[in-house]
C-alpha cells in the first residue's frame, strides 16, 4: 500500500507547493501524511485543506536549546515513520524538514526534494546527494551542482495553484471590464506588501494616472493601504486594494506586473507569460530569482533605492506593444508545464 509523507512548512513558498502536489497524490486515492512544526502557518494551512497534519518541536538550529529540540525531534520523526510506514517521502527545503530527512536515511526510506529558489538553501543542500531524484524551478540552479549528481536534477518549475494554469489573457481582460485599447500595470508586493514600492507609486501617481489607457491595479499590503494611500484624493480607474484575492486572473489580464522576486512569483510570471519589473528583496535568493527571468529579457531589475526609476521603466514599455511581446515570448521560453503533474509522474506515483 503506497503512502506518501510530506514535509514542509515555514513558509507559504514551502507550504503551497506541498500542497499543490498533494492533491494530485491524493486524486490518485494514495494515502498522505504532512510532518511540519508545532508552531509554524503549516499547523493550520495544512489541516485546513483536509490532509492530516503532525507537528513536531523544531526550531532553526541557531542556539543549544534548538539543537537539542533538533535531536528529541529526530528521534519522533524515526519513531513516526516506522509507525507510519511511508514508501516515499518529499521534502521541501528549510530547517523543517531535517528531522524527517534523518530518519528517512536511517530507515532507508526513499526521499524527494523539491527547491524553489534559483539558489539552492541550505538543508536541500545537505541531503540531495542522498535523494532518488530533486526537483527545482530553475535551470541555472544545476550550475552549482558537481557533475556526478547532476543527473538526479529534473527541472520542472514550481508547483501552482491550479487557477494558473488554463488561463487566457483576453477572457480575463473581458471578465474584469478591461477595454481592448487599455494598457494594465499590476503590482503587487506579496501579502504585506511593499514600503518603498507605495511610496513610489504615491510620489508617480500623476504622471501613472494622466495617460487614460493606463489601467492600475495595485495591492498596497494589508498593513499599508491606509498610509499608502490617504493622500491620493482622486483614484481615477485605478483599483487599489489591501490584497487581490484573484491574482491569477489580473496576472493573466495585465501587460506588465511590478512585484518582488520570490520563487512562486516568479513561477506564476512564467506559466502566465508576464513581461515585468522586479524589485527583489535582499535576502532570501530573491535577486537570483530575478535574475532568471533578466538573462532572457523578460523582466527589468531594480533595487529598493531605485524604485522610482522602475515605476518609470514600466510606464515606458506597457506604452511599447512591440516591447511587451519580445519580453512575453521570452519568458514563454522558460515555461515546463504543470510541474505537480510532472513531479508526481516522476516519483512513480500511478
Amino acid at each position: 500500500m503506497e503512502k506518501v509523507v510530506f514535509t514542509t512548512g515555514g513558509t507559504g513558498g514551502h507550504i503551497y507547493p506541498a500542497l499543490s502536489i498533494a492533491k494530485k497524490v491524493r486524486e490518485k486515492g494514495i494515502d498522505t501524511l504532512f510532518i511540519g512544526t508545532k508552531h509554524r502557518m503549516e499547523k493550520d494551512i495544512v489541516p485546513n485543506e483536509n490532509f492530516r497534519f503532525i507537528g513536531l518541536d523544531v526550531l532553526p538550529l541557531r542556539s543549544v536549546k534548538s539543537v537539542i529540540k533538533m535531536i528529541t525531534a529526530t528521534i519522533s520523526a524515526i519513531k513516526l515513520l516506522k509507525k507510519e510506514k511511508p514508501t516515499k517521502i518529499i521534502a521541501f527545503g528549510n530547517y523543517i524538514t531535517i528531522p524527517v530527512l534523518i530518519a528517512a536515511n536511517v530507515l532507508r526510506i526513499p526521499y524527494y526534494l523539491q527547491e524553489q529558489n534559483h539558489t539552492m538553501g541550505q538543508a536541500n543542500k545537505w541531503f540531495y546527494k542522498g535523494a532518488k531524484k530533486v526537483f527545482i524551478a530553475f535551470e541555472n540552479t544545476l550550475e552549482s551542482i558537481k557533475e556526478k549528481y547532476k543527473s538526479k536534477f529534473v527541472v520542472t518549475g514550481n508547483p501552482l495553484r491550479e487557477e494558473f494554469y488554463g488561463k487566457n489573457k483576453q477572457e480575463e481582460r473581458q471578465k474584469l471590464g478591461i477595454k481592448d485599447d487599455e494598457r494594465v500595470i499590476l503590482v503587487i508586493g506579496g501579502s504585506l506588501g511593499a514600503k518603498n514600492i507605495n511610496e513610489a507609486i504615491v510620489k508617480k501617481w500623476k504622471t501613472i494616472t494622466e495617460d487614460g489607457r493606463i489601467r492600475l491595479f495595485w495591492a498596497t499590503g494589508k498593513d499599508n493601504y491606509e498610509a499608502s494611500t490617504y493622500r491620493i484624493r482622486d483614484f481615477g480607474t485605478a483599483v487599489v486594494e489591501p490584497y487581490f484575492e484573484n491574482v491569477p486572473e489580473l496576472m493573466a489580464a495585465s501587460d506588465i506586473v511590478i512585484c518582488r522576486a520570490g520563487a512562486s512569483t516568479i513561477s506564476e510570471l512564467i506559466q502566465l507569460e508576464k513581461p515585468s519589473v522586479l524589485i527583489p528583496y535582499d535576502f532570501v535568493g530573491q535577486k537570483e530569482n530575478a535574475d532568471v527571468l533578466e538573462y532572457v529579457n523578460g523582466a527589468k531589475i531594480f533595487t529598493n533605492e531605485t524604485v522610482e526609476k522602475a515605476i518609470d521603466e514600466t510606464l515606458s514599455i506597457v506604452r511599447q506593444a512591440s516591447m511587451l511581446e519580445f519580453m512575453s515570448e521570452n519568458v514563454k521560453t522558460l515555461k515546463k508545464g504543470n510541474s505537480a503533474e510532472i513531479i508526481v509522474n516522476e516519483m512513480g506515483i500511478k
